[in-house]
């Protein structure tokens, strides 16, 4: 696919204001682009960046109040340069200049340094601070001290985000973050904390992992009660499906009412894991229930995706089937959103053969390799993909939408057996090499631009992304045979191997990489031989094994001579090596057979 001509940025072709009545769009609203910031400079006026989402309460009600207010309205215009970026589409930005929640409401220097900051800022308290960094903003003297220490500020902070800071891989990462996790956990009412609660999807992952490994009765006992609790409770929706996005309660009781498919489809497939290791069908049929809520409320059937939300409606959600019948449905976002797509695929595809019901099976598969297929149809660009889709793709080569799309595509790969899978998991590698900095042992959160302004500017190399490439790379590794992907992904943990812990529960990406280099899931090498339906047979057995963490290889006897002939393998007969690292333990010619080897492989790596 060629360049498309707003591939490098967002539209602000239809922003999105509250759905009531309101006044924002009154306000020039300018992109968040390196012609924003400079004309902010020749004018000699600060930046207001406004980051909002088409899913958030209060930022609808900022709209509704602050925004609205003809006074307020007048100064933005006149003493202020005004951005608005959605943080679904720019989450580059959110994460470079988020104050807490949204709406963020951030007063900058043209050079993007934060003067001001906060999230829901009510008329009155927006007033007095336009007032006050105007007015400090207009004295010559004030922009030249700011000028001197925006430079030192910004060189430290290069310095900062490139330089890896770690040493040996902790052998202990897997226990210590579950440790962590178990001291969190709420034994009274589930999830984490004793606050508000979000799902902490990557935890409940990690745990499963963790489980798999351990047989940890502790790890089973906080995922069961915590997606029970969310499920039984006021953050499911019992009419429509669905979780919503949080709990402003410690019992789970009041939700926030927004559902986000950038949990969902995480929520769906753990929902779908617990039920198969646990044999607990309520969750199981929790799982299809959360697709049916993506399936009738989110689906976009012209571009082949799931939207990316649904704004919240506490009157709406508050009626029976009844009542909602006879009101509007909330506003849908039907914008593809790569990253989140991808992780629901993910979850389609590798949850599809832990369902007991063969059409289930059959309709998520065809589901998420279906979205895989739209994300490269639609929003790869220059062998890139972007951000998101609304009719055309745009903002190129973020980190997250590479590295959710690698591990999806790596999942139809083994879900299907189709090498053209594979294939598009290495050209998707290849590319990203322009996002790998070597010197800083991690990829960047974004592909730069000469659009780039402010903090945007700044190369990061993010936590939680970087702990998913190096699963991506181990896997890819796995299933390939070169091991330089795996000298890549153990650098990578390295560099932050001694402050993993002070990311607390968002430590869990990270410990599950880890899990992934020090104790790896048993490689399932099928050998697909010329005219054998066998494979596909082995290959649903494997992915329907829930209580062992294994990667299922399909290798075609037919394009993969020399892949064959590295590992050792015949090609003239369908079976199946299960192998942990470069020693493999058992082979098999049969579903059945595989099942014994994977229960008794199991059972001799707890003993």
């Amino acid at each position: 696919m060629q360049a498309q001509p707003h591939a490098n940025r967002t539209s602000m072709s239809e922003l999105h204001f509250s759905p009531r009545p309101n006044r924002a769009s009154e306000i020039a609203w300018h992109p968040y682009s390196e012609a924003t910031f400079s004309e902010a400079k020749s004018q000699a006026k600060p930046v207001l960046l406004a980051i909002s989402a088409v899913w958030c309460h209060w930022c609808h009600v900022m709209d509704e109040t602050t925004y609205s207010d003809p006074g307020i309205i007048k100064v933005i215009n006149e003493q202020y340069v005004p951005v608005r970026v959605d943080n679904d589409q720019r989450p580059d930005v959110n994460a470079r200049y988020n104050m807490g929640g949204w709406p963020t409401t951030a007063l900058l220097t043209p050079e993007g340094e934060l003067l001001h900051g906060g999230t829901y800022v009510p008329p009155d308290a927006m007033a007095s601070v336009l007032r006050q960094i105007s007015s400090f903003y207009s004295d010559p003297e004030s922009r030249l001290a700011l000028a001197k220490k925006i430079l030192e500020v910004k060189t430290a902070r290069a310095a900062r985000s490139k330089t890896p800071t770690g040493g040996d891989i902790d052998p202990n990462t897997a226990s210590s973050v579950f440790a962590l996790l178990s001291s969190d956990f709420d034994d009274e009412y589930g999830g984490f904390g004793t606050d508000q609660k979000f799902p902490h999807v990557p935890a409940l992952h990690f745990l499963l992992d963790y489980w798999q490994r351990t047989q940890d009765g502790r790890a089973q006992t906080i995922v069961q009660v915590s997606l029970r609790a969310m499920a039984g409770g006021g953050m499911y929706d019992r009419v429509d499906g669905g979780f919503f996005r949080y709990s402003t309660t410690r019992d789970f009781s009041v939700p926030h009412f927004e559902k986000m498919l950038e949990d969902l489809g995480g929520l769906m497939y753990a929902c779908a894991r617990a039920g198969a290791m646990f044999g607990d069908a309520a969750l199981s049929a929790v799982a299809r229930d959360v697709k049916r809520y993506l399936d009738a409320h989110l689906w976009n059937e012209e571009w082949g995706g799931y939207g990316g939300s649904q704004d919240a409606d506490e009157e709406f959600y508050a009626q029976d089937s009844q009542g909602r019948a006879a009101l509007a449905q909330p506003y849908v976002d039907r914008t593809l959103y790569t990253a989140w797509n991808a992780q629901a695929a993910a979850g389609l595809l590798l949850g599809a053969g832990l369902l007991s019901s063969d059409a289930d099976t059959a309709a998520w598969s065809r589901t998420g390799e279906l979205i895989l297929n739209t994300l490269w149809d639609r929003l790869l660009v220059d062998g890139l993909l972007c951000r998101y889709y609304d009719g055309t793709p745009h903002v190129r080569g973020l980190l997250v939408d590479q590295a959710w799309a690698l591990w999806a595509g790596l999942a139809a790969f083994s879900k299907t057996g189709n090498a053209l899978w594979l294939a598009r998991v290495g050209e998707l590698l290849a590319a990203m090499e322009i996002l790998y900095d070597a010197d800083a042992h991690g990829y960047a959160d974004r592909l730069t631009t000469q659009d780039d302004a402010g903090k945007v500017a700044d190369v990061t190399v993010p936590f939680e992304e970087n702990a998913l490439m190096a699963r991506v790379l181990l896997a890819y590794s796995a299933m390939t045979g070169d091991a330089k992907h795996v000298e890549r992904a153990e650098a990578m943990l390295r560099r932050y191997s001694q402050t993993y812990q002070a990311y607390g529960s968002f430590a869990a990406s990270y410990a599950a990489a880890a899990l992934d280099l020090l104790d790896p899931p048993v490689d399932i090498h099928i050998v697909q031989a010329a005219g054998s339906r066998l494979s596909d047979e082995l290959r649903v057995q494997a992915l329907a094994c829930a209580t062992s963490a294994v990667r299922v290889d399909p290798i075609d006897a037919r394009t993969g001579a020399d892949r064959l002939q590295a590992l050792g393998y015949a090609a003239d007969n369908t079976v199946a090596y299960l192998c942990r690292g470069k020693a493999c333990f058992a082979r098999a010619s049969t579903a059945a057979e595989l099942a014994e080897a994977l229960a008794v492989g199991k059972a001799a790596s707890i003993g």
